[in-house]
Formats: structure tokens, sequence, C-alpha cells
């Protein structure tokens, strides 16, 4: 019997790989952080977001510009990755450097060394960076895909060997060495990201106009949750940091899946449409139902779950995640119903507006640490997920004004979602009273039970069909798509 595999451009493939980046992901979090310990795990995590603050510098800088630039050519490319790898070297040094000053600060005397170690991959990840910009232009989903299948499990393998060993710490280090040496590797073999050293003064300056503001609100998006663990770590005790990390590292693990599915469907499609408002319009309105198709019974599912989930997951102690997990699962539903602005506002080359969201976005939870000063987990979710409440209200109204539609008109988009949602709750509340007592059985049965009303009720919803998000766009993908050589690719 034949397998149907889906062709190389399918969209499916961005479900697998996010899919299956979001159990890796949380399993590599979950498995490695019980081995090792709260205190290992707290001072591995600190160590961890501030590679990943660093590394957003040089892996962020061009890949949106490249997938937006109508006409790539070949010096574009070059002179976008010669600039990024150049840019990881630097963050290597400052990586290394602010070791000693966050070790003085936190009073963990290994954390420079652990940054050290990390330094070295900074490069390969910004190299890695073009590279997949480069492969989503032209809507490669499975070569993406590629990556998370191989990396991820290199990853988990070579951080579960340290934990076993008795390394500590070390282990969330060897963890992300295995992941990013091996996706480096992988586009390196495919010839997806040009190797020539090139610095064109301007095609530099042709992707600056996309590169700049939006590496400023990528470093403040993306970067804030870092900023965030850092800060906590100066305000509270090891453990709850730990536990702070368990539970948001949980729920972004899970909730990776509508980020990284939605950008990679919307950000080529919406660039290739650019000129074309109405069908830009409903190409934004299928992706925005297709986030809440995704993201809300997510969200949703995790909230009712939590203390099932972390009972069964990590052990009694580390039971205080399951208050904190809940909040911003909750919180995090609200910003599933306006779509993917950020991925709009680069196709149409309006980053300025990803910027000044972004920098909303980072100082209302350290505000919130600053008036709180939270001692709990609980506490600390809350200065979290007060983003979620600012920003709802102010990215509806600039999308909705944008493609000269009301907000109704875009929430009409979203009823599939909502009443699938709404069905899958009533199941799994109902179901509570008839849980075995095992959480890890406990939790199959809710998932199990709520994963199968949301799908039926969805498919309904839909008139029995995929969402249209999901479908292949011919024409999209044909009108945007260029080689990193700069030649225009056959249908």
């Amino acid at each position: 019997m034949k397998w149907p595999i889906p062709s190389a451009r399918s969209p499916s493939w961005v479900l697998a790989e996010t899919g299956v980046a979001s159990v890796f992901s949380l399993l590599s979090m979950l498995v490695v952080s019980r081995t090792i310990g709260p205190a290992a795990a707290g001072v591995g995590a600190v160590a961890i977001a501030t590679f990943l603050l660093l590394d957003l510098f040089g892996s962020s800088m061009m890949t949106d510009a490249v997938i937006q630039r109508p006409d790539l050519e070949p010096r574009h490319a070059h002179s976008a990755t010669t600039l990024t790898v150049l840019v990881g070297m630097v963050a290597a040094v400052v990586l290394v450097a602010s070791g000693f000053v966050i070790a003085s600060t936190t009073g963990h005397p290994q954390i420079p060394i652990l940054t050290l170690a990390l330094a070295p991959l900074l490069p390969l990840s910004a190299f890695s960076g073009v590279g997949s910009g480069l492969v989503l232009r032209d809507q490669r989903y499975r070569l993406l895909a590629l990556r998370v299948f191989i990396g991820q499990p290199v990853g988990l393998a070579f951080g579960l060997l340290v934990a076993w060993s008795g390394g500590g710490a070390w282990a969330m280090i060897a963890l992300q060495v295995g992941n990013t040496v091996s996706v480096c590797l992988l586009l390196l073999l495919s010839r997806s990201t040009p190797t020539r050293v090139s610095l064109d003064r301007e095609a530099l300056r042709d992707l600056w106009s996309v590169a700049g503001p939006q590496l400023v609100a990528v470093v403040m998006l993306a970067g804030r949750y870092r900023v965030f663990i850092i800060a906590l770590g100066m305000i509270a005790s090891g453990s709850v940091v730990a536990i702070c990390n368990v539970g948001f590292r949980l729920l972004d693990a899970v909730l990776s899946v509508v980020t990284g599915s939605t950008m990679r469907i919307t950000l080529p499609r919406l660039s290739a449409l650019q000129d074309e408002p109405a069908a830009f319009a409903t190409a934004y309105g299928e992706t925005a139902q297709l986030q809440a198709l995704l993201g809300w019974p997510i969200a949703a599912g995790v909230a009712l779950t939590a203390g099932h989930l972390i009972a069964g997951l990590m052990g009694p102690q580390w039971a205080g995640a399951a208050s904190g997990t809940e909040i911003t699962a909750c919180a995090s539903m609200i910003g599933y119903t306006y779509g993917d602005a950020g991925s709009m506002w680069v196709a149409i080359n309006k980053t300025r507006i990803n910027l000044i969201t972004s920098i909303l976005a980072f100082v209302t939870p350290i505000i919130g640490l600053l008036i709180l000063h939270p001692q709990s987990p609980s506490s600390a979710a809350l200065c979290w997920g007060a983003t979620a409440l600012v920003l709802a209200p102010i990215n509806m109204a600039l999308v909705t004004r944008r493609l000269h539609r009301s907000p109704f008109w875009l929430l009409s988009r979203l009823w599939p979602a909502a009443i699938a949602t709404a069905a899958m709750a009533l199941a799994v509340v109902a179901e509570e009273p008839l849980l075995p007592a095992s959480p890890l059985l406990a939790l199959l049965c809710q998932a199990a039970l709520g994963a199968t009303v949301f799908v039926m009720t969805a498919w309904l919803a839909l008139g029995r069909t995929l969402p249209r998000a999901l479908r292949i766009h011919g024409n999209d993908a044909v009108a945007h798509q260029a080689t990193p050589a700069g030649r225009p690719k056959a249908a």
C-alpha cells in the first residue's frame, strides 16, 4: 500500500512541523527538568534564556526581510547571510560577558561557564535563520519540517545523556547544542543558505526598511519572556523561577503549534498578495480563522487540565506551576481574536507598527513585576498575562482599519472555532466526576474526549471540509516564489 505523502509545498507540513516541535519541546523541558530537579533546572533556564535573547539578534535579523522582498536577488541573500553571521559572532562575545554579570546578580556561579559553552552556537543559529527565511519564501514546507524532525530528537538525546550522567544544568546546554548544530548542518547540506561572503551595502539598504524595525520588534516580543525570567530570578527564589519556567514553557510548547503554523502560512501568502487589497483581506480572514481553530482549543484545554497535566507529567513537587499555567492559558486565548497581525505588517512593509506593539508587550509584564513583586507562580502569571488584555483591543482596531473591514467582519470568521471550543469545554467539565484517580490517566481521558468533541464540532461548522488556509494556493505561491539565487522557480 502506497502512503499518500503531501507535496513539498503542502501547508500540512507546517502542522506536522509545529506539532512535532511542540511535542519534543515539551518532552525535552519536562523530562530533562524532572531528571535534574528544580534547582539545576532554574540555573539552566537562566543561562538558556540569556542565550535565546541574544540569539534573536542574529537568527531573526533578516528572516522576515528576505521573505517579504518582492524582487530578491542573489546579492540580497549573500549579504543578509554574511551580516547575520557577523552579528552572531558579536552576540557570542556579549553572551560570555553577560554570564559574569548575571552570576554576580543572581548568585549562581555556574552561569558563566554555561554561557561560554553556548556562545559558539550563536553564529550557527544566525546562519540557520537566514536559510530558514529563504526556504519559507519558496514555501518549501517539507524542508522546514525536517529541521524539527532531525534537530529536536538529536537535541533531546544529547540532553538526556548528560542528565542521566549527573550533569545537572549542563543537560539543558547539551539539548540546545544538539538542536542548533543539527539544523545548521541540514540547511548547509541542502544548500538552502548561500555561503559566499558578501556585504553589498545597497542590498542591505533594500532589506533594512523591513529588517530594522522588525528586528527590534522580534527581539522585544520574543525576548520579553527571557527578560521576564531573568528579572523574576532577581526578585523570587530559584525554585519559583524553575516552577514558573516549567508552567510557562509547557503552555508555550503547545501553543507554538499555533504561532508557528499561522506565521509560516500567513507571511509568505500575504506577501504575495500585498498589491491585491481584496484578496489580501480574504487571505487574512482565512488565516485568522485557522489561528483561532488551533489556538482556542489548545489554550482552553491547557487551562481546563492544568492540574492533571502538571501532576501527571512532573510530579507533586511541581504542583505550584498549575495555577500559573491556568492564568496564562486563559489570557492567551484573548490573543487569538484578531489574527496574525505581526505577519500582516511585515507583508505590507509596516514593521514600525510591530515595533510599537512589541514595546507595549515588553514593558507590560515588567511593570507588573515592579508593582506586584511576585513571590509565587500565580502572581507571576498575572504579570505575564496582563499583556493580552492591553494588546488585544489595540491590535483589533489597527488590523480591521488596515483591511477596511469592521471588527465584526473579522470576528464572524471565528465562529466555528468559538462553537467547537465551547463544546469541548462543556464535555471536559462534564467528564470531571468520572475521571480516574491517576492524574496521567485523567489527563489522557480529558484530552481524548476534548479533542474528539472539538474536531467533530469544528468539522460540521466548517461544512465538513478543511479550513481554506490549509489548502494549497498555487497562484499566490508562484507570484512570490524565488530561489535564493533570485531565479523564478517553475510552478
